[in-house]
């Protein structure tokens, strides 16, 4: 069966957003907040496991918080699929602690952790970011609390 017209727009459509999301990802490992931004429209709203929802401006200071905490992170997209204008995608985080964060002061300390997310991109623009990621996993590589204990086999 052939594909329709509407069935090609609807690729190409998941296909851009999935391009937006890659590039908004690696403008974080670039910590390039300005460009960031361009990708919001006004309406743009942030949910983060265990913190309030963000608008704008709260994200816009979350994100300048962490870029500063880890002014080397890194994101890499692992997965990342598409359905209409939602993208759904899985991250490896990496960096090194060379700031406060959350009120812990710089540790020196390499941290790697994952990380995944919905977003809902309108006129190309990611309206909606829900993201979850492993913090107690981070935390525990910061020192804040203590590793889980081994298995015992």
């Amino acid at each position: 069966m052939e594909k329709t017209m509407s069935e090609d727009q609807k690729n190409g459509e998941e296909e851009q957003n999935k391009a937006m999301i890659r590039q908004y990802f690696e403008l974080h490992s670039q910590k390039d907040l300005q460009k960031i931004e361009k990708l919001w429209p006004p309406n743009h709203r942030f949910y983060f496991s265990g913190m309030p929802p963000m608008d704008w401006n709260g994200h816009k200071q979350f994100l300048t918080a962490l870029f500063n905490a880890f002014p080397d992170i890194h994101f890499t997209i692992e997965d990342i699929l598409a359905e209409g204008n939602k993208v759904a995608f899985r991250l490896a985080v990496t960096g090194t602690h060379k700031g406060e964060f959350q009120g812990i002061p710089p540790t020196g300390k390499k941290i790697s952790f994952g990380g995944t997310g919905i977003g809902t991109i309108i006129d190309g623009k990611l309206e909606e970011n829900r993201a979850h990621a492993d913090i107690m996993g981070l935390m525990q590589q910061l020192g804040a609390i203590p590793p889980a204990p081994a298995n015992a086999d």
